[in-house]
């Protein structure tokens, strides 16, 4: 009877056993793939990065170059056009810059939020 009663245990638990097992490598090819996203984020992460950096530097320059032509905006007509010209080159480098901060924001908000899906679920406290 203990026999038969074990049988029937070891039977039943099989499957659940079996399905926990394929449960378990599902779980871990699944933090691998989520894992193998990290570096090449971290990467395009560093790259809008520097290019940001390199747009705040043309916006710096474009800002200096517009304040040397404002002051002589009022001398006349072709200093007006130069000054107006200046100053659009320069407010268009800085919605430029803008837009390239907000994306490099965007790029680290879903990193981050990446590594704590990743925490979450995949890391463990051993």
């Amino acid at each position: 009877m203990n026999r038969l009663l074990i049988a029937a245990i070891l039977a039943l638990a099989a499957p659940v056993a079996a399905a926990d097992a394929a449960s378990s490598a599902r779980d871990l090819a699944r933090c691998q793939a989520m894992s193998a996203t990290f570096k090449p984020k971290q990467e395009e992460i560093v790259k809008l990065k520097d290019a940001r950096d390199a747009q705040a530097e043309i916006v710096e320059t474009k800002g200096e170059a517009w304040d040397d032509v404002e002051v002589m905006r009022n001398l006349s007509k072709a200093h007006a056009a130069t000054a107006d010209a200046a100053k659009a080159d320069y407010e268009t480098a800085k919605a430029d810059l803008l837009r390239m901060e907000l994306g490099l924001q965007e790029a680290v908000t879903a990193l981050n939020a990446d590594f704590d899906a990743y925490n979450q679920t995949c890391a463990t406290a051993d």
